[in-house]
């Protein structure tokens, strides 16, 4: 396989090489594109071929542009070979890919005009050395449609397990859904959609579902998609959307079906599907999934196309080629990596769950017919740790853990500092701290002349902190004075020997602290 693959994303076409068969000529493009007027598009065809005997192989690649449902014999705008390009699309259109190498051809068209297409078709020409050998093109081509006009937007592929209910997309562009009047839808076996008559259902007013009826529109007018109930072996067909309205009785139809293709687990797979069993985000907060096939080395392999399912087998998609299909939740977030790995950006909690890797190959079994084959992997949980995930609400919890820790350390301060007595109420019932013993000031009775010496309590004053009227009364640390007292006045002491210190208390009549010394005498 080859790198130039992740060229082909947008169309779910990642790769096209052939490997043998005598008459396996097959093409392979998208069905439509919305464009803009002034715009740019560019149209991808895939396609195989036989091997041959003869070498070298020269492989030649024109563009036709078509106003009908089939490719024919329009006219040429582009030609690969001859480096030829039609005066009308002349200066606005350019080749890339590698038709010899990797049986691609990429044209991109600039400067949109009305008048261009509406349909492109791929031819290819196969000369071994200068012999012409096979001609051949695809056979509906790719339907160019503007935005602003009334068109009809499908998807190529709907995967489905049997047993599931699905939704056949059929997206209406038009500036007033109120005035479509009818949709029908065509089924058959043909990718071709004119051809696909096989059955037809018409439905022309709202609609009802009935809960016998397996086939239903969505919701007439506003959605005009196929829902089927039940899928069974029998549904795997083409289905092909066209809608009128009321003005001039206008319609527009897709060109290309919307192939539905089962997973069949009665059967050996014909291709294997890896996965991982677990993955883990990455650093940046985003996740991707890695998901890798294998399959013979003889496979005529003309497109694959690559799709992921989230929690089930029957889940919502993670990724479909077409935005329309991905569920809102990863609408916008998830994109191809390589051939088949999921990128998921910005990893969210609803994100850890398991995911499916989806694979289908279609491969050419003869000129311009194709069979798809569909499997899946067995699933990867996506595991989202805490420490590895950054998290928008990590913060909040740290916050409010913080506060409760807080709280609960305050209040276990405040019930220590009431049971030692360290706080206590007063008579006014507040409560208030006293310091008299570890934060009182102590001052030589020498240096405060100006502060009055009141009587020194008799020694028989109580032996406890007490209230008696004006007076208070409290124990002293007298270890604590002595060393104070030493330090705060140098060695000196009063000449009676004694030892003096201030208390500042303050009474509950008195407006301010009230200066009282408390004397012991030797």
């Amino acid at each position: 396989m080859k790198a130039t693959s992740l060229l082909l994303l947008f169309f779910a076409i990642q790769e096209g090489r052939c490997n043998g068969g005598e008459k396996t000529y097959c093409t392979e493009q998208r069905g439509t594109v919305i464009v803009e007027e002034k715009g740019s598009v560019t149209i991808q065809c895939t396609f195989t071929y036989p091997k041959t005997k003869v070498k070298p192989v020269d492989v030649r690649v024109s563009w036709k542009k078509s106003t009908l449902e089939r490719c024919g014999g329009g006219e040429t705008i582009y030609n690969h070979t001859g480096d030829w390009t039609n005066e009308k699309y002349r200066g606005r259109i350019s080749l890339g890919g590698n038709p010899n190498g990797e049986r691609t051809a990429t044209i991109t068209i600039n400067d949109l005009r009305r008048t261009d297409g509406p349909g492109f078709c791929c031819r290819v020409e196969i000369y071994e050395g200068n012999t012409y050998k096979k001609g051949f093109q695809n056979r509906h081509g790719t339907s160019i449609r503007f935005r602003d006009e009334l068109s009809v937007e499908h998807v190529d592929v709907v995967p489905a397990m049997i047993g599931e209910d699905i939704t056949i997309p059929c997206l209406v562009h038009y500036k007033d859904p109120s005035l479509i009047n009818l949709v029908s839808w065509h089924v058959g076996s043909s990718d071709v959609c004119a051809e696909n008559n096989e059955k037809t259902l018409i439905w022309n007013q709202p609609i009802t579902a009935d809960p016998g009826e397996r086939w239903s529109v969505v919701a007439f007018p506003q959605d005009l998609s196929l829902r089927i109930k039940g899928v069974k072996s029998e549904d795997v067909k083409q289905y092909c959307c066209r809608v009128r309205t009321k003005l001039r009785s206008n319609d527009v139809s897709t060109t290309h079906g919307t192939e539905v293709v089962l997973v069949d687990n009665s059967r050996k797979p014909e291709f294997e599907v890896l996965q991982p069993e677990t993955t883990s985000p990455d650093v940046d907060g985003s996740a991707t999934i890695s998901c890798s096939y294998k399959y013979q080395s003889d496979t005529n392999l003309l497109c694959t196309g690559v799709f992921w399912r989230v929690g089930g087998l029957k889940g919502s998609y993670a990724y479909h080629p077409f935005p329309a299909m991905v569920h809102s939740t990863y609408r916008g977030r998830t994109e191809l990596r390589g051939l088949a790995d999921l990128r998921i950006k910005g990893v969210k909690d609803p994100d850890h769950t398991t995911y499916y890797c989806f694979v289908m190959l279609k491969t050419c079994v003869g000129n311009n017919s194709t069979s798809s084959t569909i499997h899946h992997g067995r699933g990867t949980k996506l595991d989202i740790k805490r420490d590895g995930l950054q998290d928008s609400n990590t913060w909040l919890y740290v916050l409010v853990a913080g506060l409760l820790i807080l709280i609960i350390l305050c209040a276990v301060i405040f019930i220590v500092l009431k049971k030692r007595g360290i706080i206590c109420k007063t008579r006014s019932g507040r409560e208030d701290v006293k310091y008299l013993t570890s934060n009182i000031a102590l001052k030589d009775q020498t240096s405060s002349g100006n502060v009055p010496e009141p009587a020194v309590p008799s020694s028989t004053a109580p032996t406890t902190q007490e209230d008696s009227g004006e007076v208070l009364y409290a124990h002293l640390n007298e270890s604590s004075l002595q060393q104070k007292t030493s330090n705060g006045s140098k060695g000196r002491k009063p000449d009676d020997d004694s030892q003096v210190v201030y208390a500042a208390v303050k009474p509950i009549s008195a407006p301010q602290d009230t200066y009282a010394t408390v004397q012991k005498l030797h």
